[in-house]
């Protein structure tokens, strides 16, 4: 009598070979299927090719006469903050060392990001506390379209200046997130362009006064 095993294993295979091709046929396709619509939500989140950056904004040199210190620019306490011109959402443009004279906090956000939206709060009653006192907050924008970064500050009614870093130069530049590598991050920036202060992560009120009141009376001494 013949032995029945190769008929069994012989059937056991067949069904292997039916899975392989239902794996094939649309589990592959509806995996590239996903990534390519995750894609496409990623850049349309970020606002990406909605606007064409032009070569002339981003890092620039700060002026020699505008650095208070021997040496060069960095984002470290203790030293001059690197300098930038960046597009506002409604058409302008705004260039850091401009503001010296002025004590400065410049935030890097994003729309998407919920931690930044928790803080904006913050920030708006501190720009409303302070305005009067020379306090200049600039929110940098991480490569939004102006049409979301309008709708951002409509909702939040901010006043303060926001710019936007379209190609997200300024990420590397200013390490935005230190280890974390994440925003919200803010940077506290005294009346001579000097770095005081930084903070990763959303403020709250505690945090946000304690780094104010630095630069505040560095400026009022």
């Amino acid at each position: 009598m013949a032995d029945p095993a190769p008929e069994t294993e012989a059937a056991e295979a067949t069904p292997r070979r039916d899975w392989a091709g239902v794996f094939r046929s649309l589990v592959l396709p509806l995996g590239l299927l996903a990534i390519i619509l995750g894609g496409l939500w990623y850049w349309d989140a970020r606002g990406e090719g909605a606007n064409i950056n032009d070569a002339r904004y981003g890092t620039v040199e700060l002026p020699p006469e505008r650095n208070a210190t021997d040496r060069s620019p960095a984002v470290e306490i203790g030293r001059a903050a690197p300098d930038f011109l960046l597009e506002t959402p409604t058409g302008g443009e705004l260039r850091l060392s401009d503001l010296q004279g002025q004590p400065v906090l410049i935030n890097f956000w994003a729309s998407w990001c919920a931690p930044c939206r928790a803080e904006v709060p913050e920030l708006v009653a501190a720009y409303d506390r302070y305005r009067d006192d020379g306090l200049v907050i600039v929110g940098v924008n991480l490569q939004e379209a102006d049409e979301k970064v309008n709708e951002f500050a409509d909702e939040f009614g901010i006043e303060f200046p926001i710019v936007i870093d379209r190609d997200g130069e300024l990420r590397n530049v200013w390490r935005l997130g230190g280890p974390f590598d994440g925003i919200p991050t803010s940077y506290f920036i005294d009346a001579s362009g000097i770095v005081r202060s930084l903070f990763y992560g959303p403020m709250r009120e505690a945090a946000l006064e304690e780094r104010l009141a630095e630069i505040l009376e560095e400026r009022a001494g």
